[in-house]
């Protein structure tokens, strides 16, 4: 039996990227501003980000393939398995980010370090808090041997 899910997007994320190919692989390092809209809602679950410079985005990659388990990057000899890969192409194209907070104003977080596509429906937002987010000596799956 199939537990149901229930996910209602809290906002709508305005990009420079228009489709597929023209954001960045990751978006670590991407300087290019994005606003995540966040529905009015849900603007009492904002505060006012006091103490906050980085969040953790949850956004869904509506224009994914959801119908592939491997994904093959330029980078790879074959296509490797999803799960340990970050394909956008999943069962459930859910993305995870970091974003830097440039700006809040209302409703709306402007930050960069973000790769998604415009029109993106944003699931969640979390701060990113270093203590608990930073695992020092986790292993580098993508490091060259």
């Amino acid at each position: 039996m199939m537990n149901m899910i229930s996910v209602n997007p809290i906002g709508i994320i305005h990009s420079p990227f228009l489709k597929q190919g023209e954001a960045p692989r990751q978006g670590f390092g991407c300087t290019e501003k994005l606003v995540i809209e966040i529905y009015p809602q849900y603007h009492e679950g904002l505060g006012n980000m006091e103490g906050i410079s980085h969040i953790w985005v949850l956004y869904w990659m509506d224009r994914a393939d959801r119908n592939s388990l491997t994904a093959k990057r330029p980078d790879f000899n074959k296509p490797k398995p999803v799960f340990s890969i970050r394909s956008p192409s999943r069962p459930n194209p859910i993305a995870l980010s970091i974003g830097k907070i440039e700006n809040i104003s209302g409703g709306n977080i402007t930050v960069t370090g973000i790769e998604a596509l415009d029109g993106s429906p944003v699931i969640d937002i979390k701060p990113y808090v270093v203590e608990i987010d930073c695992i020092f000596d986790s292993l580098n799956p993508f490091e060259k041997k």
